[in-house]
């Protein structure tokens, strides 16, 4: 899917509760941006990218706790992959720019 504008948000993951590998997202329109988990959880989030959709190379550590981080996009593809163990949910969004 492309896109012809400067920013987009999206949503990797809407108030998840389980163990789950997420929808790849297309990214190769952009060049940076923001990912941002929100929750109340006890889970271990792990970024992931490719640039066929088949196969997945984790990008950074793991993710264990609510927060923002920033990230250069050089990849076709981002999902977010979720080891889920206890609370409430997690949701994870990304703002991207071109």
């Amino acid at each position: 899917m492309a896109f012809d504008v400067l920013h987009m948000n999206a949503v990797l993951a809407d108030a998840i509760s389980a163990t789950t590998v997420g929808d790849a997202l297309e990214v190769s329109d952009f060049r940076s941006g923001s990912v941002q988990v929100t929750g109340t959880f006890v889970a271990s989030l792990q970024l992931q990218v490719s640039n066929d959709g088949t196969t997945w190379v984790s990008l950074g550590g793991a993710i264990a706790a609510a927060g923002l981080t920033t990230l250069a996009i050089v990849t076709r593809y981002i999902r977010a992959n979720t080891t889920w163990t206890s609370g409430t949910s997690i949701t994870i969004t990304m703002h991207l720019k071109r």
